[in-house]
């Protein structure tokens, strides 16, 4: 594998429909319920707040690539932010299955550039089979399960 390895991320479609999926199922539960229709409605909203927020932060927050560097060195390419990526590292353990990647990361403080002052310090990067090409999919699943055991 040749370093820096660059993952070009798309949103997935899969995340926002098990999202939206999760909030219907609840909103059916609230239809059900022995509750009022003042309480019901209540809820009605404070899901569908739910939901919009849920979907705005996944959006503005999903990074548009990663640079994988050996040793655990992580480049992130923000929404909104031209490369240079921003310098990272994983910041605990990863869960690395076929069909499923969640890590977390945190941006190194001494950045030799300057960012914009909403750049999110850290984050969580929700990976499902439609976020990236399956070969680079795969190099993700091989630098994780690389790094962890460094």
């Amino acid at each position: 594998m040749q370093f820096p390895v660059i993952i070009e991320l798309a949103r997935s479609r899969l995340f926002l429909f098990f999202l939206t999926c999760s909030h219907a199922l609840a909103a059916l539960g609230l239809w059900f319920a022995l509750l009022p229709w003042w309480a019901k409605v209540t809820a009605f909203l404070f899901l569908a707040m739910s939901l919009s927020c849920a979907i705005r932060h996944y959006t503005n927050r999903q990074p548009q690539a990663l640079w994988l560097y050996p040793r655990g060195d992580l480049g992130v390419v923000l929404t909104g932010c031209p490369p240079p990526p921003l310098p990272a590292r994983l910041e605990t353990a990863a869960l690395v299955l076929p069909w499923l990647c969640v890590f977390a990361w945190r941006y190194d403080t001494n950045v030799p550039f300057p960012l914009a002052p909403n750049t999110p310090r850290r984050g969580v990067i929700i990976l499902l089979p439609d976020s990236a090409a399956s070969h680079n999919q795969r190099r993700l699943r091989l630098w994780l399960r690389w790094t962890e055991r460094v």
